[in-house]
């Protein structure tokens, strides 16, 4: 598994907008745990603002890490690491499908996906410590009986 623990990355800001910061979001619910899904995570590691998009199985996938920094309550910057590009990122709330408890758009989205879902009970557990995609959706499965029957059996 793709994984990546946030230790020391760059400069600080005010956070990502509450409703989208400490959470799994997705492009659609996986099906097994072969199926391919878009999703992503914006967490406070050391007083940085950090996330992941994630793009792949739970078996095999690629990340994205970048820096999040705000700019509006609505508004921000995501810097992708890797090739220090910039793109401007607006969140928007709207409705979710049926099983989901949150919708956003994020427009700006360098993968060019632009809506993403999220459960309630759907918030990163150990907060700051890890972006593993992977490993959150089955820690998250232990409280989700639909995302581990996805996830571990399969259709």
């Amino acid at each position: 598994m793709t994984g990546l623990t946030v230790l020391s990355l760059g400069a600080c800001s005010k956070g990502p907008p509450a409703d989208v910061a400490d959470r799994l979001w997705v492009a659609e619910m996986p099906t097994s745990p072969r199926s391919h899904v878009d999703a992503f995570v914006i967490t406070e590691v050391g007083k940085r603002n950090v996330g992941s998009f994630y793009h792949g199985s739970l078996y095999r996938g690629a990340h994205d890490s970048f820096l999040w920094t705000t700019k509006a309550k609505d508004r921000g910057v995501i810097r992708i690491l890797q090739t220090e590009r910039d793109y401007e990122i607006q969140t928007k709330a709207c409705k979710p499908d049926l099983g989901f408890d949150q919708c956003i758009l994020l427009e700006g989205d360098p993968n060019k996906i632009v809506r993403y879902q999220s459960r309630k009970r759907w918030v990163i557990p150990g907060k700051g410590k890890s972006l593993d995609v992977p490993t959150l959706f089955v820690e998250l499965a232990e409280d989700d009986e639909e995302l581990e029957a996805a996830l571990i059996t399969g259709p």
